[in-house]
């Protein structure tokens, strides 16, 4: 017998089609049993009692109808919020439903689905916004997050710096040495960068060994000092086959005007110091600033 009523009990709680059979079944008979019960119980037929008895039931069995419905998808309802929640701001609010039945299986199904396509999309921007090999940013972006730091300079009028390195002779140890050796001085770069750089400084790999920093609040001074301190500890490192020494990079450096230059001008105005760096024997730090923020620092 208790077998039979925890099958029976185990049904009713999966099966949505029963749940909602038997709130209607209910609904629709709670007037003909207040009825029943009105007469059964000795009071008067007149037409106005009776009357009266079944629109009150009727009232109790519509309001227990909503009543019972409204459990039944309430939540749907809540799935249905979390739903536009995410299309409207990317927010995540997992709602769990404890429910056997449909609606709590697809309540379930619908908030992982949406907790796993966060996820993905998240890993697909990482992947469209970073350069694999090295963990730093991409060309892509440095293009908008670079904007933004040159325009919130602007806003507060701060200065900002760009940096932009290239490894020297980075095809002779390709070729030298094979490209898996040419990876691991690229990654060696990469975490370099990332072990000397503030937490609110912006690095990239811009190119094959080529790589650019946005350096937010930092003038002239400061950002040859953070280009000089990579500089020195790329050539001290020792990187597989190749000895300490071995990896160099030239750098240009270039303090600009956030007010009226935008980030593609600082980058050429950037490049030009590299290229004046590497046709001066290499390893080195040349750099400029703008004209009008030029006072700071007498250009190289």
């Amino acid at each position: 017998m208790n077998l039979a009523v925890s099958e029976i009990t185990q049904k009713f709680n999966a099966s949505l089609t029963f749940k909602i059979f038997s709130i209607c079944f209910a609904s629709t008979h709670i007037p003909l049993l207040a009825l029943i019960t009105y007469l059964v119980t000795g009071f008067r037929s007149e037409a106005i009692p009776v009357l009266g008895t079944v629109l009150g039931a009727t009232l109790i069995g519509t309001a227990f109808c909503l009543a019972s419905v409204w459990m039944l998808i309430k939540p749907l309802h809540e799935i249905a919020k979390t739903v536009e929640t995410y299309r409207a701001n990317g927010a995540v609010k997992p709602v769990r439903s404890k429910r056997t039945d449909e609606v709590g299986v697809v309540t379930n199904g619908i908030s992982v689905l949406i907790v796993e396509l966060d996820a993905t999309l998240s890993q697909l921007r990482r992947q469209a916004t970073t350069d694999v090999l090295t963990g730093l940013g991409n060309r892509r972006w440095l293009k908008d997050i670079g904007s933004m730091e040159i325009a919130r300079a602007a806003r507060e009028s701060t200065a900002i710096s760009v940096v932009v390195f290239d490894l020297d002779h980075f095809k002779s140890i390709n070729d030298e040495f094979g490209h898996d050796v040419g990876d691991q001085v690229l990654m060696a770069a990469g975490a370099t960068i990332q072990h000397n750089l503030r937490p609110y400084d912006i690095a990239a790999r811009i190119g094959g060994e080529e790589f650019c920093l946005v350096l937010p609040r930092t003038g002239t001074t400061a950002a040859i000092a953070i280009a000089d301190r990579l500089r020195k500890e790329l050539a001290a490192k020792a990187i597989g086959p190749l000895p300490a020494g071995r990896v160099t990079a030239s750098f240009g450096v270039y303090r600009g005007d956030p007010k009226s230059e935008s980030l593609k001008v600082m980058l050429t105005a950037a490049d030009r110091k590299l290229y004046s760096a590497k046709n001066n024997g290499r390893n080195a730090v040349h750099w400029a600033a703008a004209r009008s923020v030029s006072g700071e620092s007498v250009a190289s």
